[in-house]
Order: C-alpha cells, then structure tokens, then sequence
C-alpha cells in the first residue's frame, strides 16, 4: 500500500510539473503575442507618419492636395495595396493630414498660454503660435484655404471644433486682459477672438512677405500692435467716440 501511495504521489507531481510548465509556457506565449502585437502597432504607426510626411511634401509641392495616390506610394516606396491598406482613399489621407496639424495646433496654443504670467504675454505667444503655423503652403493653410474656396467634398469634418476651441482660448486671454486692465472693459471678447483668428486665416495670402517686402516674421508684432493700441490717430479715436456720442444721442432723441 505505501508503495502504490508513493506512486501516486509520483503521478501527481509529475501532473502537477506538466501543468505549471503548461502555465509558463501559455504567459510566455501570451507576453510574446503583445510584444508582436506592439511591435506591429508600432511599425503601423511609423508606416502612417511616412504616409502623411510624403503626401504633406507633394501638398507644398502642388500648392494644393491635387495628387495622385500613385506619387504618395512612389514617394514612400510602397505598393498601392499597402498604402490603401492606411488610407481608403486621397480624401482619407489629406483629413489625418489636416486633422494632426490642428491638434498639433491647438496643442501649442494651450501651452502657450498655460504659464504665461499676464495676458499681454499670453496672446503675443498666441499669436507668435498662429503666425508660425499659418505658413503660406503649409498644410494647415492649405487646409484653410481649400475650406474658404470650396470643395465638393469636404475633407474637416471634426475641424471646425478644434479651431473654435482656439477662439475660446483668444476669447478668455481677452477676459483676462479685462481684468488686469489691458483691455476695455466694454469691449466684446468674443469679436475679438474672431478678429485675431481671421487676421490669420486670410493672412495666408498675403505670403511669406507684406507688401513693404518685410518679413512676416514681424506679423505677430504688427498684430499686437494693432490690438493694443489700434489703428487710429489721437484725432481719429476723438472723432469717433464724439460720433459715436452723437449717434447714441440721436437714437435716444428718437425713443422719445
């Protein structure tokens, strides 16, 4: 009896080896699958970033998104299949194109002001921010562009609120200016937001130089400038609030 036990014991600890060694060899196998499976997410990723590198290169080259998918799996040395195995189509690729310049965007947008220590600093780092993005053939310029001429399709569906979220951010750096007493009180926030970020959108045209053949890299100052101290002469600012007190006056009159 006691030798039959101790087979049995035997058996049951080779069982026991067996499953432990089962067990082992089943995480091992597990841990080896999302390594792979990392690994290929990985290399997809890197595949999409050369995907969009290229077709952002013909986009400056074009002055446009008026390629072929050929020329992006030319450039990329990439088979059609593959590249369409990315990006169903050229629309596909010109929205993830758009869509990373934006976030990117708005990204630096948000840092720009996240430590800034007053509102002035805040909005010329914003404006900086715009200036350098909005670059004349860039994609988001382009994007931009081709949304103010029209296209048949359109191409930024989930655009629209990245930017108007960069309006907020103008529109609350304006509130802020309020308080610390940059800022007329009586002001609208809001159109001020919408008066920067248009300076912007169709600045775009205008090229990498102004018509005096200086740089754009001074545009964020004119900008600022303008905001700040406006556009009008000591007489002209005058002028216009004694007009702007006769017409309030002759709306009231007319209440009567």
């Amino acid at each position: 009896m006691g030798i039959l036990n101790d087979r049995d014991v035997a058996v049951d600890i080779g069982r026991g080896v067996r499953r432990v060694r089962a067990a082992r060899e089943g995480v091992t196998t597990a841990v080896q699958d999302r390594l792979r499976a990392k690994a290929k997410t990985r290399k997809s990723a890197a595949t999409r970033e050369r995907i969009m590198a290229a077709a952002g290169e013909l986009m400056s080259e074009h002055n446009g998104t008026d390629f072929q998918m050929s020329e992006v799996s030319a450039r990329c040395r990439l088979s059609k299949g593959s590249l369409y195995y990315y990006f169903s189509d050229k629309d596909a690729l010109v929205e993830a194109i758009f869509d990373r310049e934006v976030d990117e965007l708005v990204a630096r947008v948000e840092s720009a002001v996240a430590d800034a220590p007053s509102a002035l600093t805040s909005i010329r780092g914003l404006v900086g921010v715009l200036a350098s993005s909005m670059l004349p053939q860039s994609p988001l310029a382009l994007a931009v562009t081709r949304e103010l001429v029209g296209t048949r399709k359109a191409v930024l569906p989930a655009v629209e609120s990245r930017l108007t979220r960069i309006i907020d951010i103008f529109e609350a750096q304006v509130d802020r200016a309020k308080v610390e007493g940059l800022a007329r009180p009586d002001i609208d926030s809001r159109l001020c937001a919408v008066s920067i970020a248009g300076a912007f959108t169709f600045g775009i045209f205008e090229g990498p130089a102004g018509k005096d053949g200086g740089q754009r890299a001074s545009l964020p100052d004119q900008l600022v400038d303008l905001l700040v101290c406006g556009m009008g002469s000591k007489a002209a600012i005058e002028g216009f609030k004694a007009d702007k007190a006769r017409r309030a006056g002759g709306a009231d009159a007319a209440l009567v």
